[in-house]
């Protein structure tokens, strides 16, 4: 087994709630429909954890002491923590609510709520958040068969990404256009594509922000 996934931490609801009656309604909400979970009753108590690859789904209330719920909501996008978060609060006034969600929420409860309805909001953010990571891990994948290219691969691949023919590939690196066409389908093949349309796919969705494949 790889490491990595070995040490791959287990998709739980994160419950952050300073009410202790509160959070033990939450806790047994959880514990219901066996939901692995971890409670906490502070905003920074939660921050005090190892946010490093965290996955499933945040329940938080908006006011707490120390630091609301929309801090810690401001917190997490600045250090890159992108799990869907769900509020809850007595005090649902209407700009908290645009604030959250604007700032990405996936829902708001204000208390008293259904737990049913919020048991299938957490249900949907933990497989918005599987899908996420499933993803990531993917184009993390891609991103290592691409790094494994030879230099000339990348050559070409780079040439095929900008939209370039054939011809013109080889003409700009002083190949034949057989071998440039050799390498594009030993490129296809490194990389699992079915065609060029989902080979430049595959390398957008690996890598979104930059311009050359070389980088």
């Amino acid at each position: 087994m790889n490491p990595k996934q070995s040490e791959r931490p287990l998709p739980k609801v994160y419950l952050i709630e300073d009410d202790p009656v509160a959070k033990f309604l939450l806790v047994d909400l959880a514990e219901s429909v066996n939901l692995p979970y971890v409670a906490f009753d502070s905003a920074v108590k939660f921050l005090e954890q190892n946010l490093d690859g965290l996955e499933g789904c945040i329940v938080s209330d908006l006011r707490m002491p120390g630091m609301s719920g929309l801090e810690l909501q401001d917190e997490l996008h600045k250090l890159g923590v992108n799990l869907p978060m769900i509020f809850i609060s007595a005090y649902a006034e209407v700009h908290s609510v645009v604030r959250a969600m604007r700032g990405g929420a996936l829902d708001f409860f204000q208390k008293p709520f259904s737990s049913q309805e919020l048991i299938e909001r957490i249900q949907d953010g933990l497989r918005i958040d599987r899908e996420r990571a499933e993803l990531l891990d993917r184009n993390r994948k891609i991103g290592e068969r691409i790094a494994l290219l030879t230099p000339r691969e990348k050559e070409v691949l780079q040439g095929i990404f900008e939209g370039k023919l054939t011809k013109v590939i080889a003409d700009e690196l002083g190949i034949g256009v057989r071998t440039a066409e050799t390498y594009r389908h030993l490129i296809m093949q490194k990389l699992q594509a079915g065609s060029i349309a989902e080979l430049v796919r595959i390398v957008v969705e690996a890598m979104p922000r930059r311009h050359s494949v070389s980088q």
